[in-house]
């Protein structure tokens, strides 16, 4: 009784002793961490927030970017734009949702760059549709493109992170994968299950104690680029999009200080403290008087216009 009851107490005082300690981090600006000698890969690298990111870290003088997509004249332009900075960056042709498409990328980036040590999940594709009206393959391509590439990606470099007990995982996922939402059923599943594999995989080296290995995963509010294109609310001013440029900073922030988890805008937080203590019915009605559940009816007109690509990221 009293083994139990001491052993309650120590987890209680360590428990507070974390709240403390993430509390004044959270607070107090944290000091960045040194990337100068690594090696950072970014899926969906060309263009949107992919590319931006890649612009921002290397302002962080990395050892070496390389960029990874299924867009060869994109990639050459942004890992231009990189070069111009004075930092060494390539670009390599691959479709992230194809298991050995992805092997290949890590045996031969391994063999020409070393090993990655920063790897930034970024690449995502989005169609709109209900349940029943969403066709087969837009099914199949997003939950292997958002969600099973983060298996293969994983899987291909992690490894040489944990025998070097050195590394940072990174997932751009999306405020859709904390709450659902009508007409994006497919993509805020695949948010969503992506979401619960950076939880359980931060658990896992937890378990394995490979303290010096960080797994950040970002949670963007609308992104004002092409992929979301259409997409709007019935009040605008209060919850503006944000920029590309902004929502890569602030990644690379959170990156470089080591976060877990980051919320963008921080008006984000509230929403989703209030999404998950408030009763259903007053989310329900609340999403409606603010039209958040017709958010995505024109971007699903618009998407029809034009059909969307198989690109870099929003949110």
């Amino acid at each position: 009784m009293f083994k139990r009851l001491r052993a309650f107490l120590i987890c209680l005082e360590n428990l507070v002793k974390i709240c403390i300690r993430e509390m004044y981090i959270w607070l107090s600006p944290a000091k960045y961490k040194e990337i100068t000698d690594d090696v950072i890969l970014i899926t969906g690298g060309g263009r949107g927030i992919g590319r931006e990111i890649a612009i921002e870290l290397a302002k962080h003088r990395p050892k070496h970017i390389i960029l990874c997509g299924r867009t060869e004249s994109t990639l050459s332009q942004t890992a231009k734009v990189v070069q111009e900075q004075g930092v060494n960056c390539g670009f390599m042709v691959c479709d992230v949702s194809s298991r050995d498409q992805v092997y290949s990328l890590a045996q031969e980036v391994q063999a020409k760059f070393g090993h990655v040590t920063i790897l930034v999940n970024n690449a995502g594709i989005v169609h709109s549709d209900s349940v029943l009206e969403a066709k087969a393959e837009e099914i199949v391509s997003q939950i292997k493109t958002n969600t099973i590439s983060h298996f293969w990606t994983t899987k291909a470099f992690l490894p040489s992170m944990l025998e070097h007990n050195h590394g940072h995982l990174v997932s751009i996922n999306s405020m859709l994968g904390w709450a659902g939402l009508n007409g994006a059923s497919i993509y805020s599943a695949s948010k969503f299950a992506s979401s619960g594999f950076s939880d359980a995989l931060q658990d896992e080296l937890d378990h394995l104690e490979k303290s010096n290995i960080h797994i950040t995963t970002i949670y963007p509010y609308q992104v004002d680029n092409e992929m979301f294109a259409g997409v709007g609310t019935r009040f605008p001013w209060l919850f503006p999009p944000v920029t590309e440029k902004y929502l890569a900073f602030k990644t690379v922030d959170a990156v470089l200080t080591n976060r877990s988890r980051l919320l963008v805008p921080k008006l984000m937080y509230a929403v989703a403290w209030f999404y998950t203590i408030a009763p259903v019915r007053a989310v329900t009605a609340i999403m409606k008087f603010i039209q958040v559940d017709r958010a995505m009816q024109h971007f699903k007109e618009v998407q029809k216009s034009h059909p969307p690509k198989m690109s870099p990221h929003c949110s």
